[in-house]
């Protein structure tokens, strides 16, 4: 049975459940997830170990929380900087910037690292992993879309949800290995990147020809 977080409504519980929250990713981020227990958070944010089960069913539940608090902070940073972009040139700027934001986001985060590494195992983690891939990936359709409006949908979507959901997986090899070759890694998958997006171009410009032919 899957074990959900139930959201406080009171300032004071919200205050609690954060503070729960920081712990559990201090101890994840020091630690890794398997040696963390729920009876080590309770202890540790002060709270008896029936009021943390009152606001996570299970341990799992933790991490789902602390999982969707990252993505969700990842989301709104990559919103934020594809928004703006109207053109090509614009959408190489931004999403440069947007890969370095997660790059540094996993570097200063541990927990984030160590929770994505064990999600693996989990299927409800796995089960958000592939829900915010999908969010992110239309993230990235609407705006190639908007900046290339001869495409379709069924044209972009693919290389998002590919980019989308191994990116994470990129990045964190790269935290894994020398320096000299992360970067090399990343330098890498940006000229993918740049690439694809010229791939995209051309293929726009091929369809409104196209289409130019036929009025």
């Amino acid at each position: 049975m899957k074990k959900e977080f139930r959201a406080p409504v009171q300032s004071r519980s919200k205050e609690r459940v954060e503070l729960i929250l920081n712990i559990a990713k201090k101890l994840i981020g020091e630690r890794g997830i398997d040696s963390v227990s729920m009876r080590e958070i309770a202890n540790l944010a002060e709270v008896q170990i029936g009021s943390l089960y009152q606001y996570f069913g299970g341990k799992e539940a933790v991490l789902l929380a602390i999982m969707r608090q990252y993505y969700d902070l990842l989301y709104e940073q990559t919103k934020s900087i594809l928004e703006p972009v109207r053109n090509i040139k614009e959408l190489e700027i931004a999403a440069e910037k947007a890969m370095g934001q997660y790059v540094e986001l996993f570097r200063n985060e541990t927990a984030l690292s160590n929770l994505w590494a064990g999600a693996q195992a989990m299927p409800d983690l796995i089960a958000e992993d592939n829900k915010d891939s999908f969010r992110n990936a239309d993230l990235i359709v609407k705006t190639i879309m908007r900046c290339l409006p001869g495409l379709k949908e069924n044209d972009v979507k693919p290389f998002a949800l590919y980019f989308s959901h191994t990116l994470g997986t990129i990045v964190r090899f790269s935290m894994e290995i020398d320096k000299k070759y992360a970067n090399f890694v990343i330098n890498e998958c940006k000229n993918i990147l740049k690439l694809r997006l010229k791939s995209f171009q051309e293929l726009s410009l091929k369809k409104e020809k196209q289409k130019s032919r036929k009025v």
